[in-house]
């Protein structure tokens, strides 16, 4: 994940956490969401079996619709596209706006699930990875558990204390461990249906995110269990309890993490998720093949299992100190 476009304006969080109240800077609500993002329609920089298109073609299409509470970002579930040829028409958005530390909440009730996709819910900064990686929603196929990562350059480690969900990896730097980052993978029993299927048959709920310069922490809760003060638009992290996620240790996140974009998008296969595909056994293979061209084959070939694979958002909400 190393494509960017510069953002419009620069939101710049001050303070001490904990040294005030969080102050809505910036708000993504329905009637106004798809004006405040860029439809990135150039190649995929993890080379999925994905298209990602343009903004015209997304809305004539049907990927990119707005209601009075929420917005849909889908995929096309008509068409065949064979391996060999352009993958299955997504999108990738990449808001206008960028920001250096702040309170993120994304308040959802779907997203996109089965064999061959890999969505994702992630900020990043310009000139990958000098600027940093936060993957706070991620994973693939008919994952049940949310991975939350980071991605740097080097020089920055993690301590993977202080969380609800099982570290994964210290070392945050992209050319170590094959640039799987320093992660969290969540605990179903602390955080029960944070990915996937399980979050969609429940309504959804709030992931959170908070960004200081001492460190990144996300935590996830369902519709019946949002703290009123995210609800009454006066969030309070000491309300919040343990994350599902703490990033903070050997690192100085203020020289790995500046000035980043949200983007959301749903691809398919690629470098994670083709690679992966063999290992889900409810995901069919094509004989004679591998798992990668397996992943190939099944987007390209049966648009009718995409149907569950899309985004519907009821808002984000961008905080500062």
């Amino acid at each position: 994940m190393s494509q960017s476009i510069p953002g419009a304006s620069l939101f710049t969080g001050g303070g001490i956490p904990g040294s005030g109240a969080y102050e809505l800077v910036d708000d993504y609500q329905p009637s106004v969401f798809f004006s405040k993002f860029n439809f990135y329609n150039s190649y995929d920089p993890t080379y999925g079996h994905v298209q990602y298109v343009n903004e015209s073609v997304a809305v004539t299409n049907g990927y990119a619709t707005t209601n009075e509470d929420s917005v849909t970002i889908s995929v096309d579930t008509t068409n065949m596209w064979p391996n060999g040829g352009p993958g299955r028409p997504s999108v990738r958005l990449i808001s206008d706006n960028t920001y250096t530390h702040g309170l993120f909440i994304l308040d959802l009730t779907h997203m996109p699930y089965g064999c061959g996709t890999w969505p994702a819910f992630w900020l990043l900064g310009p000139n990958w990875p000098a600027n940093g990686e936060i993957d706070i929603i991620e994973g693939v196929h008919t994952s049940e558990q949310n991975t939350v990562s980071m991605h740097t350059s080097a020089n920055c480690t993690i301590a993977g204390s202080g969380q609800t969900g099982l570290f994964t990896n210290a070392n945050c730097d992209e050319a170590a461990n094959s640039n799987s980052g320093c992660g969290s993978m969540a605990n179903d029993t602390a955080t029960p249906n944070n990915y996937g299927q399980g979050l969609s048959d429940n309504e959804g709920g709030v992931y959170i995110t908070e960004w200081t310069s001492a460190y990144v922490r996300v935590w996830f809760f369902p519709r019946d269990g949002i703290p009123s003060s995210v609800t009454d638009g006066s969030p309070d992290v000491s309300e919040f309890g343990l994350p599902m996620a703490n990033f903070q240790g050997s690192c100085d996140i203020d020289s790995h993490f500046a000035n980043h974009s949200i983007i959301i998008n749903t691809d398919f296969c690629g470098a994670w998720a083709g690679f992966a595909y063999s290992n889900f056994p409810n995901c069919p293979l094509t004989a004679g093949a591998n798992g990668y061209d397996s992943c190939v084959d099944f987007v390209g070939n049966n648009p009718q299992n995409f149907t569950q694979a899309y985004w519907e958002i009821n808002s984000i909400r961008v905080y500062q100190l």
